[in-house]
């Protein structure tokens, strides 16, 4: 792998692992520092927001101006960020932080562009399995590393999360200065960059079949949204589990994850369709997220185990499988803006859901999880009414 590979793969993994080792320890900082959890769903949510407003943006950008300058941008954007979490303790400091990361993690699409000005079509999808492998390496180790930072020191271990991030987001800024330089070998300097997310969905959720798709995507992440967030105050006010507890958890749905992904997904599509395989997924996953509610600190420690392993198993098996039949139905020059339209309203899910989850949670801390079950499961009519015409 040359140098400018090892850059890129470093952009993502960190962007992933950044997003990977707040994922157990925000929630609760931000409850620490006086938000309800309504409030704590919106900071969540600030992130993906960003994320769902701008990746496309940067993507243009980088057309028009070049690559490197984009990405050391980005980069730059996260190191900031994460170290103002550090030494955050207002709320409005956690928002500006999120929303600077939210920024800087939006820049996947160019670094995917990257990989393809240097690599020849036919070894670039053995090389953007790179960017696949960093998504996966960043959600496993990412919460076991949040989790046991903030242990260090219950009242200040936010500052052992936030320097440690920042340090790795400097030493990448640090490679990518030295050793990434432009792939872009014309540049549109002319290039009108629009600012139309809303409208580039707009155009494929209007066409029959993908409408159904796009939408039981939109709900299956929003469902997993709330129990992502969600669950992590549970576990700590309900299960009394401490931060570095939380994160293994987290790490163990990560592994779960690939390993459906990448083996049982296989196995599985040997003898059932994507649309089967789906229908069952959600079933368990809904089961397993209504039944967290069941959850207290004389079971915690094993049934959560059990219950991990289906809603990661259901993560597993229907992300690929929801993205594989978006691709199936419309031609190839098509398929890069359709599975962007996926991403920006996976993104906007995520924005969204936490805090209705929040809202609900204040209200009673059963609720996000019966909404999250109801919603997964209704939402396998959407996959059942397409099979019938597929």
């Amino acid at each position: 792998m040359n140098s400018r590979l090892i850059v890129i793969f470093l952009t993502v993994f960190i962007d992933l692992l950044g997003f990977g080792i707040v994922i157990p320890i925000l929630p609760n900082y931000v409850i620490h520092l006086g938000a309800n959890t309504f409030v704590t769903g919106l900071i969540a949510g600030s992130f993906s927001l960003m994320n769902f407003l701008m990746t496309s943006y940067l993507g243009a950008w980088s057309d028009k101006i070049g690559r490197r300058p984009v990405l050391m941008f980005t980069i730059l954007m996260n190191a900031l960020s994460y170290l103002l979490l550090a030494f955050s303790n207002q709320l409005w400091m956690i928002f500006l932080s999120r929303i600077i990361a939210g920024i800087g993690s939006a820049n996947i699409s160019v670094a995917q562009a990257y990989i393809a000005d240097i690599t020849p079509p036919e070894q670039r999808t053995k090389r953007m399995a790179l960017i696949g492998m960093a998504f996966g390496l960043g959600f496993v180790l990412g919460p076991p590393i949040g989790g046991y930072l903030k242990s260090i020191d219950e009242q200040h271990g936010i500052v052992y999360v936030g320097i440690f991030t920042s340090f790795l987001c400097f030493i990448n800024l640090f490679s990518a200065f030295f050793l990434l330089n432009e792939s872009l070998k014309e540049r549109d300097k002319n290039k009108q960059i629009a600012f139309t997310p809303i409208q580039n969905i707009r155009n494929f959720i209007a066409i029959p079949v993908i409408k159904e798709y796009l939408w039981y995507g939109f709900i299956f992440i929003s469902a997993f949204s709330i129990f992502q967030v969600l669950s992590t105050v549970y576990w700590k006010e309900h299960c009394l589990l401490k931060d570095h507890q939380i994160g293994w958890f987290f790490g163990f749905i990560g592994i779960v994850s690939i390993l459906w992904q990448t083996i049982g997904l296989k196995l599985l599509l040997k003898k059932y369709n994507e649309h089967s395989i789906i229908i069952v997924a959600s079933a368990l996953m809904s089961m397993s997220i209504f039944c967290l509610i069941f959850l207290n600190d004389q079971n915690v420690l094993y049934l959560n185990f059990v219950l991990l392993f289906f809603i990661s198993m259901g993560n597993g098996l229907i992300s690929p499988s929801i993205t594989s039949l978006l691709s199936q139905r419309v031609p190839p020059q098509q398929s890069g803006s359709l599975l962007g339209v996926f991403q920006s309203l996976n993104s906007l899910a995520r924005a969204v859901a936490p805090a209705i989850g929040g809202f609900l949670y204040d209200i009673n801390e059963a609720y996000p999880f019966i909404l999250a079950s109801v919603v997964m499961i209704s939402s396998v009519y959407l996959i059942k009414k397409v099979r019938q015409n597929f």
